[in-house]
């Protein structure tokens, strides 16, 4: 499968303490859809800082890790893990 294109799910800008992650929704030349959470280090970080966090870590295997959520950054990485064969496992069917 082809990666035709991307979208943010959620509003990118905040303010650089915030903790939520940002989804997002990739469509297929095929016409599919999957879906992945993407976090940069510093939101994981804060999300993971938080003091009433339970259980205090988490497991999402549909989940990436970009540097920021610039655009041309983000299309780097999904093309990154489409070449590898990774990016159906770096996704989540929608």
């Amino acid at each position: 499968m082809k990666l035709l294109n991307w979208n943010f799910d959620d509003e990118v800008e905040g303010f650089s303490d915030e903790w939520n992650r940002i989804e997002s929704t990739l469509t297929f030349e095929d016409g599919s859809k999957r879906w992945s959470i993407l976090y940069t280090p510093e939101r994981l970080h804060n999300n993971l800082s938080r003091p009433n966090i339970d259980p205090p870590g988490l497991h999402i295997p549909h989940m990436i890790v970009v540097r920021s959520y610039e655009i041309d950054e983000i299309e780097k990485v999904l093309r990154y893990l489409e070449n590898e064969g990774d990016l159906l496992s770096a996704t989540k069917e929608y």
